[in-house]
């Protein structure tokens, strides 16, 4: 009897702790409410194609990737898209992310000491040496050509701590509008809870490039790398940019196991620049952006905007709205406050937190009272026991 009370305060304890975590312990990104129009647009939905035809467009060219969003950067405007609001993991576009949130508060000039932690990530890098001293500008073109993982830790350590920094990109992709996505580490690589959409990469992308000096190190073939004494060439991944295709601005890839292939990119032609993102690549990433650049640049006056990309805000606006918030007002408190509260998003991640908290509790309590209640039930039959051996001697 004993025991089988215990299994089932045990096995309640465990349901309670299951669902606990299930509904979201710790944070996440938005959640779509039942009903709620998606961030950008009602037609951005699902996992399919998504595109207005009209009179003589083209059709989409077939590009093998789970999901894309191509996009007017000067005015947000969607073109076509598949699958834009599905969570993926982002791999390396996320250093995107950090350059954009770090860039407009280091000075290029800042020497940044690298640490143990940076020297040590994994992936690629550009081989920092621990205790030496590199320039922020080193570490920017080491964290967007090469895509070194360990600059991007040291751009993070420079600016106060890696932990404030996850906090000012989360905050800076909230305020940008770009909902889907969580940061977990600067770098990109692949971390639990971390992700974002190509929803989010394009809205991204296309503040990046409101930033002149991200926009100059995102085109730049290679770069001299200081190293001491003696510096070494580093040379850009992005086989777009190396390649032939009219007016490449360049931007970011990304590959992990998990991710597969990801991508940003841009191009500008004639005065209208329109930028591409990706996930999940089963092609050459720069023949798949090529084709959607292309596609955009020949059809963009036929075709009817399926959505628009997130927040029409500056990168330096954004950061300021980061840079301006105190101690007795978070971040997040800050942006949160000047959203509209009418404004349908992609929902949130708290009811899950509450309610998550909430069965785990009561799965603690539940465990203790079987606890309590076998005890007393043991005692008592133990009592009856006894009671019965006992012989009353008369006097």
């Amino acid at each position: 009897m004993r025991n089988q009370s215990h299994t089932r305060s045990i096995r309640l304890g465990c349901i309670g702790l299951i669902a606990a975590f299930g509904l979201g312990l710790g944070p996440g990104p938005a959640a779509a409410a039942p009903g709620a129009t998606p961030v950008g647009g009602e037609q951005l939905t699902g996992k399919g194609k998504i595109v207005n035809l009209g009179q003589g467009s083209d059709p989409l060219p077939d590009v093998f990737a789970k999901t894309w969003v191509v996009a007017n950067a000067d005015t947000g405007e969607i073109l076509a898209a598949k699958g834009p609001h599905i969570l993926r993991s982002p791999a390396s576009t996320l250093k995107t992310l950090t350059a954009l949130t770090l860039m407009p508060q280091m000075d290029p000039g800042t020497l940044i000491k690298a640490k143990k932690r940076a020297v040590n990530t994994y992936g690629s890098k550009v081989g920092l040496v621990r205790g030496r001293d590199y320039t922020a500008n080193d570490l920017f073109y080491a964290l967007l050509l090469p895509s070194a993982n360990d600059a991007a830790m040291a751009l993070a350590q420079g600016a106060g701590s890696i932990k404030s920094t996850l906090a000012q990109m989360n905050e800076l992709a909230y305020s940008l509008g770009a909902l889907d996505t969580v940061a977990k580490n600067p770098s990109g690589l692949d971390a639990p809870g971390q992700v974002s959409s190509a929803y989010d990469l394009a809205t991204i992308g296309r503040s990046a490039l409101t930033l002149p000096y991200l926009r100059e190190v995102v085109a730049t073939k290679k770069h001299e790398f200081s190293n001491k004494k003696k510096s070494k060439t580093i040379y850009t991944q992005n086989r777009m940019l190396l390649g032939d295709f009219k007016g490449t601005i360049g931007l970011k890839t990304g590959y992990t196991t998990k991710a597969g292939r990801t991508f940003i990119g841009a191009a500008e032609r004639k005065g209208t620049t329109y930028v591409v993102s990706l996930m999940g690549i089963k092609e050459a990433s720069a023949s798949a952006a090529e084709k959607l650049l292309g596609w955009a640049f020949a059809n963009a006056d036929t075709v009817t905007p399926i959505g628009v990309l997130g927040q029409n805000a500056t990168a330096a606006a954004s950061s300021a709205l980061v840079a301006q918030t105190t101690e007795t007002q978070s971040p997040a408190d800050a942006v949160l406050a000047a959203a509209p509260t009418n404004t349908v998003t992609a929902g949130s991640n708290l009811d899950g937190l509450a309610v998550g908290w909430m069965l785990l509790f009561a799965a603690i309590i539940a465990f203790i009272l079987f606890g309590v209640k076998s005890t007393f039930t043991t005692r008592k039959n133990r009592n009856r026991l006894t009671n019965k051996g006992k012989v009353t001697l008369e006097g």
